[in-house]
């Protein structure tokens, strides 16, 4: 609808009232327009930030006291994604990879089972400092 004359509406084609350089007919078709026509790596950013989102949320269910013990195969059924991760913490007993405040580390227990340990993010993981260029 980009082809129309200049005083239609670019997302539902109305005619405008008013000034004779406005280009929508009212806030919706505005943002509907917007928000169709975002960047390729806008679209990639919403993407990345809604599997973090959803990351979060299956770690916060399942760790409704700050600290909990899930096998692995229960993040997968309820369609937690590895790849995606906000930051990561070092702790004298591993790595946890954060989805903003929650995460997890991944651990194999004595049977030889694939858990992860759910930790909700604490204040003093702020103040320790990861160094990128040293061996994990």
């Amino acid at each position: 609808m980009e082809n129309l004359a200049p005083n239609k509406c670019l997302k539902c084609g109305k005619t405008l009232v008013g000034r004779t350089d406005k280009k929508f007919c009212d806030a919706y078709c505005r943002n509907s327009y917007n928000n169709q026509h975002k960047a390729v790596e806008e679209q990639y950013i919403q993407k990345v930030n809604s599997r973090i989102r959803k990351n979060r949320r299956i770690l916060r269910d399942l760790c409704p006291q700050g600290k909990a013990t899930v096998r692995k195969e229960v993040l997968n059924q309820l369609g937690y994604d590895y790849r995606y991760f906000s930051s990561i913490f070092k702790s004298k007993s591993g790595i946890y990879y954060l989805a903003y405040d929650y995460g997890f580390s991944p651990v194999i227990d004595d049977r030889g089972i694939e858990k992860a340990l759910i930790i909700q993010r604490q204040d003093y993981m702020d103040r320790l400092t990861l160094t990128i260029w040293k061996k994990l």
